[in-house]
């Protein structure tokens, strides 16, 4: 089993090193919480071109971590988030886990802030989406 993950991280690396995809990969990683693996699954899936979502709100609705809205008579209910790629959502809710877990830092006070008063399974979310908010500007940018 080790074998063939050391393969397949071979593999990935030799295909972000044609390119500027590496860099952008090393920008990725600067991000608080998000690791090699997380910072190449959005370059992976989206690509490097940014052009295709307006927003980092269509880039977080697409990737089915932006939050739900429900209203009615003018009343805001409680909203669910879209149903999104199992396993895109799953990475982002564990870097979300990672970056709400260090010390120091605007993702870990977001989590305890939402925490407090929502529940930690909403906060998480809140920071997942964030940190896909954080991937769009950096990869638009190209700046950390």
């Amino acid at each position: 089993m080790d074998e063939t993950i050391a393969r397949f991280d071979a593999a990935i690396a030799r295909r972000c090193i044609a390119d500027e995809q590496e860099a952008v990969v090393q920008l990725l990683d600067t991000i608080p919480g998000v690791g090699r693996a997380m910072a190449e699954l959005p370059v992976a899936e989206v690509g490097i071109d940014m052009r295709r979502f307006p927003t980092s709100a269509h880039l977080a609705a697409w990737a089915g971590v932006a939050p739900g809205k429900s209203e009615s008579g003018g009343r805001q209910r409680s909203g669910k988030t879209r149903k999104g790629n199992t396993w895109r959502k799953t990475a982002l809710v564990q870097a979300a886990h990672g970056a709400a877990r260090l010390r120091g830092t605007a993702l870990a006070a977001r989590y305890r802030r939402i925490a407090g008063r929502r529940g930690a399974k909403r906060a998480i979310m809140a920071v997942a989406h964030r940190l896909l908010v954080m991937v769009y500007h950096v990869i638009a940018r190209r700046e950390p």
